[in-house]
């Protein structure tokens, strides 16, 4: 067949199929649309279901939001404000902590003996036994082979700036820490305690004033600003306080201050008005006290001078005691901390009686975990402003004093009794280590050594195991104690 009717032929069939192929290809069309737009219904519905939820669930908030205006627990004024924004703005912080001491010096327990070892070693075995006879040393830790729960501290705040400028500061310690500073501090504690007291470390409110930079005042009652150590546990690098801390130093006090810090110079300053050198509430007489603080601060170097001034005899106001106070510290890298904290403390009407310590220390960081620190302390007494007395011993020549007249024991002894300057020095190393980011367990050794001023004997103030002599009494000048502690803080050792 030639080509010629080949193609005659191909385009004939084309013509008889195509009608067929069209109607094929226009109905794969159709059902294509059809399912189009049953996907865009079902697409459609379940929009609709979705805004109806939604719609559904902005009505229950705004009920709620109703209900929670209605009760009082917001306020129609901010969204910062009411319960809600308030405890959005609530800093909260604390610890637990537990101890044990054992003191070498193996005071006795016993309370029978005719001399009157009661006296010596407190009306219950082992209390006061590391506070030595005068009840002088360690503050919140005067117990040998005892354990105790010494702190559950909590720290709550509403910190100011300037979109907030009011807030309030409150501390309660629980435990043995509670029950030893409760009266003002460890010179005027209970006798008799548990673990089971508690104690107002910290209760003020502060406001940030617009002026300037910002003066901050704060009404209540705060901790004082002189020193280095403090009664929290966690801010200290030793598990005791040392004796600058104990014998020279306050607490804490109740009354008015106002601070300012000099923009980016690292200048501050503070100053205020207080019912006393301890928290008297009510005042223990018409005169008040004032405290002060300057200071100069960058990213590794500090110093501060604070001091405190004003009358304190009760009943009247004469006789002003004051303590100026110098605090250096310098920390060159993260691992190394170091520190020189010096008191020079005076009281008039009592002969010009003054005294002088100073104590430096520091703790390194030997892995991020683990760390050791020392501290070393010296006093000295002039006048017996630290209100040492003495009790009969072999080498030391009493005499009665007024001073002792108050020194309650037996009667033999307070008439022998004598008021007498001391010289103390004190050693204490500690080693810490983080088990976890919270939880810190410490060891520590501690010496501590009294002399008479002017006298080359020794001062036999600590307790010891008594051998039924009386020249004797089982007293000693020297002290060594062990200790441990554990404490779990709240938040992360070492930062957030």
């Amino acid at each position: 067949m030639s080509s010629r009717w080949m193609a005659a032929f191909a385009a004939l069939a084309t013509l008889a199929f195509s009608p067929s192929l069209a109607a094929a290809a226009d109905t794969d069309v159709q059902q294509q649309l059809q399912q189009m737009q049953n996907r865009m219904q079902q697409m459609e519905d379940k929009l609709q279901a979705t805004t109806d939820q939604l719609d559904s669930a902005n009505e229950r908030v705004d009920e709620q939001s109703q209900l929670i205006e209605q009760s009082g627990l917001a306020e129609t004024r901010g969204a910062s404000n009411g319960l809600p924004g308030f405890l959005g703005q609530i800093t909260v912080g604390g610890w637990v902590s537990s101890s044990y001491f054992w003191n070498i010096n193996h005071p006795s327990s016993s309370n029978s003996d005719s001399y009157g070892e009661g006296y010596y070693y407190g009306s219950d075995g082992l209390q006061n036994t590391n506070a030595g006879i005068n009840n002088k040393f360690y503050p919140l830790h005067p117990d040998a082979n005892s354990f105790a729960l010494d702190q559950v501290w909590f720290e709550v705040e509403r910190p100011i700036d300037e979109e907030n400028r009011g807030g309030f500061r409150l501390d309660t310690v629980y435990g043995k820490t509670g029950a030893l500073l409760n009266g003002g501090g460890p010179n005027n504690r209970y006798t008799n305690r548990d673990d089971s007291s508690l104690y107002i470390a910290q209760g003020y409110v502060q406001y940030l004033a617009p002026v300037g930079d910002g003066i901050t005042f704060k009404a209540g009652k705060f901790s004082t600003p002189i020193g280095y150590e403090v009664a929290g546990t966690i801010y200290n690098y030793q598990i005791t306080r040392g004796n600058v801390w104990n014998l020279l130093e306050p607490i804490d006090h109740i009354g008015v201050t106002g601070g300012y810090t000099f923009g980016d110079t690292g200048f501050d300053v503070m100053g205020g008005v207080v019912n006393g050198f301890t928290p008297n509430d009510p005042d223990n007489n018409n005169s008040k006290s004032l405290i002060g603080h300057l200071g100069w601060a960058s990213e590794t170097f500090s110093v501060g001078v604070n001091g405190i001034y004003g009358n304190e005899n009760t009943g009247n106001s004469q006789d002003a005691r004051n303590v100026i106070n110098g605090v250096v510290k310098f920390n060159p890298t993260d691992r190394l901390g170091l520190y020189v904290n010096g008191d020079y403390a005076s009281q008039a009407g009592r002969g010009n009686a003054k005294a002088w310590g100073v104590a430096t220390g520091g703790r390194l960081g030997i892995t991020d975990r683990t760390g050791v620190s020392l501290r070393g302390e010296y006093v000295a007494d002039n006048h017996n402003y630290l209100g040492f007395c003495s009790l009969p011993n072999s080498d030391f020549n009493y005499s009665s004093d007024d001073a002792c007249e108050n020194f309650s024991g037996p009667d033999g002894f307070q008439q022998n009794s004598v008021a007498t300057d001391v010289k103390i020095f004190g050693v204490t190393a500690t080693v810490d280590h983080l088990l976890t980011d919270q939880l810190m367990v410490r060891g520590e050794v501690r010496w501590d050594n009294v002399r008479h001023s002017g006298n080359t004997s020794n001062g036999e103030f600590f307790n010891g195991s008594l051998d039924f002599n009386e020249s004797d009494l089982g007293l000693k000048s020297n002290q060594v104690t062990l200790g441990a502690e554990v404490v779990y803080n709240f938040n992360k050792f070492g930062g957030e």
